[in-house]
């Protein structure tokens, strides 16, 4: 099963974690002064993708494996089967060829390279419209669907058709409920940590420099979250000259390496406080790839 993409006819969410804006307190300065200027680095900064790679929570929810790779491909062989049963062509969506997964950026603007400047990997085909009867053989009936929600959001899918019998011969009877019941766990696990992250003193510290570096190029911004929040809709960051400065900042202050740092190690504290559902987590996941290699294996004779 494959992190939560986006729903076209078929409901489903994309879960993403919306930034959240950060008031500037004194609390985020360490002392009665103000910080040190930041020493400029020759070291480059790490890369961001690389960065989220080292997230516990990234690594079970969105990182693209061998073995997700065989479940996506085992579960469009099913469905495939399934809608060709019903008289239909079907051809999967590609998977994302980012080998570390996708994700989303966490603290705002993180690199000027890529497509549109923010290092977001170009988008993947969607399906292109179909008629009611291609829909309704592989969503299902519309007014059948499970849901699970956390406490940001809520999540639906299909109950019935031709995706939800592939992922229910992959996951088992009940595994897809348990599947998005703790996916949306593990997402707000993802929200949570990141909340808890402003009382951690080194990131604290980190952005303290951001600041300084910030405020000497002209931007007043609190942090970069509240800088990206407020950009007008259409911006072009690779341009944009507060992006740009942003971006510089992180570099030259090691920004991004120290928040991905101790974010992974608040992460790393609530998988541990959160055992039970990770443990189900990775049995689902477990099973399904288990699943995956029978059907491809069948499929191969």
């Amino acid at each position: 099963m494959q992190p939560i993409g986006p729903s076209r006819k078929a409901g489903i969410v994309l879960l993403v974690l919306i930034p959240l804006a950060l008031a500037t307190t004194t609390a985020w300065v360490l002392g009665d002064h103000d910080p040190a200027p930041p020493k400029s680095s020759t070291r480059p900064e790490p890369d961001p993708a690389a960065l989220r790679a080292r997230l516990p929570l990234h690594g079970l929810l969105h990182a693209t494996t061998d073995a997700s790779r065989r479940v996506h491909e085992a579960e469009g062989r099913l469905t495939a089967s399934c809608m060709a049963a019903h008289g239909f062509p079907y051809h999967p969506a590609p998977m994302a060829p980012d080998g570390s997964g996708t994700g989303p950026s966490l603290f705002g603007v993180e690199t000027l390279d890529g497509p549109d400047g923010t290092g977001a990997p170009e988008p993947l085909p969607s399906e292109r419209p179909r008629d009611e009867e291609f829909d309704r053989a592989l969503y299902g009936d519309p007014d059948r669907r499970i849901s699970a929600r956390n406490k940001v959001l809520e999540v639906t899918r299909p109950a019935t058709g031709c995706l939800a019998e592939a992922q229910t011969r992959l996951l088992g009877e009940g595994g897809r409920v348990r599947d998005l019941r703790l996916r949306m766990r593990l997402d707000q696990g993802e929200r949570d940590t990141l909340r808890d992250l402003e009382k951690d003193p080194a990131f604290r510290a980190a952005g303290a420099r951001w600041r300084a570096c910030a405020k000497r190029a002209g931007v007043t911004a609190g942090n970069p979250r509240e800088l990206a929040a407020g950009l007008p809709l259409g911006t072009d960051p690779a341009t944009h000259p507060s992006v740009r400065a942003d971006v510089g900042c992180k570099e030259r202050t090691g920004y991004l390496e120290r928040a991905y740092t101790r974010l992974a190690a608040v992460q790393e504290r609530w998988v541990e406080e959160n055992r039970k559902p990770v443990a189900e987590w990775k049995a689902l996941r477990l099973r399904e790839t288990r699943a995956a290699g029978q059907v491809l294996d069948a499929g191969d004779r």
